[in-house]
């Protein structure tokens, strides 16, 4: 399970699996995906993307939470 998301300036595209989250312990593995971006809002919270399969949402959190990184190459 997962969410591909398609570039609309290249057409590139990138599969983010539904890792689930980790606070304590794992959650919602399989089910929802959380990621953070790479832009903090400030010292203590930054945007993210979280979804399921049928909806998503861009959020701005603490940045204590246990989300999955997405790593980039320039």
């Amino acid at each position: 399970e997962g969410y591909k998301v398609i570039s609309k300036k290249n057409g590139n595209s990138i599969f983010l699996p539904a890792a689930g989250r980790r606070y304590d312990s794992l959650y919602a593995a399989g089910l929802f995906g959380y990621y953070w971006s790479s832009s903090p809002s400030d010292s203590l919270n930054a945007y993210n993307l979280i979804f399921n399969s049928s909806e998503y949402e861009v959020d701005c959190l603490p940045r204590h939470y246990g989300f999955s990184v997405r790593a980039v190459s320039e």
